[in-house]
């Protein structure tokens, strides 16, 4: 399956993509949507180099600390209590989070959610130094594929993965979501007329883009 998306994620691009930056393309599952209440389930992230997927390049950890989880929200993100049992320690994965983004700038869908619960997660794992500099270069794709494509009724992303034909079918898993918002990415920079991170966050703070 790996090496069809591979193929499909080179044939989505432009022949002479100029792009020469690492960007992480990130989405979490959680217990609920208060980042001061709730707790993180799963991370899941893929880099993007020079405008490709890199599926070597990826992020995956199921977090064991995140306190019960009813049923009714293991089956919206499909982590099950014996995935969860075997996961990571909170503090073990944000350390290699870390360690692997390497400063990248950080791409999402409604990535201001993600950055809120990581955030909040490194002040109570003593990290505030990374709780106030996590997630300060970030792209909104929520934001920014309804004004690339204004034509298309899509509001979530499962229905831009619809309505786009994105290879990614499953939703709720946070690699699944990464992979499907990565290539949510790709169709946004082969249309942008500036396809950099600086042109895309121009548009995304409601300022032309920057040529």
């Amino acid at each position: 399956m790996f090496d069809w998306l591979k193929r499909r994620a080179a044939k989505d691009l432009a022949p002479d993509f100029p792009l020469t930056e690492r960007w992480v393309v990130l989405d979490l599952e959680t217990t609920g949507l208060d980042p001061q209440r709730d707790r993180i389930v799963e991370i899941g992230a893929v880099a993007v180099v020079n405008g490709a997927i890199s599926l070597s390049d990826s992020f995956a950890r199921i977090i064991a600390d995140s306190g019960n989880v009813s049923a009714a929200n293991r089956v919206i993100h499909g982590v099950s209590a014996s995935e969860q049992h075997a996961g990571s320690a909170i503090n073990s994965a944000l350390d290699s989070l870390v360690e692997w983004m390497q400063n990248a700038p950080l791409v999402g869908f409604y990535t201001p959610f993600d950055i809120a619960f990581l955030q909040r997660a490194f002040r109570a794992n003593d990290d505030p130094q990374q709780s106030k500099s996590f997630g300060k270069r970030y792209l909104d794709l929520a934001v920014i594929a309804p004004l690339v494509f204004p034509k298309l009724p899509a509001k979530n992303l499962a229905e831009w993965s619809a309505a786009l034909e994105l290879p990614i079918r499953k939703q709720h898993r946070a690699v699944a979501d990464a992979l499907t918002t990565a290539h949510l990415l790709q169709r946004i920079l082969c249309v942008a007329p500036t396809p950099t991170f600086d042109g895309l966050q121009a548009m995304q703070t409601g300022r032309r883009w920057l040529n």
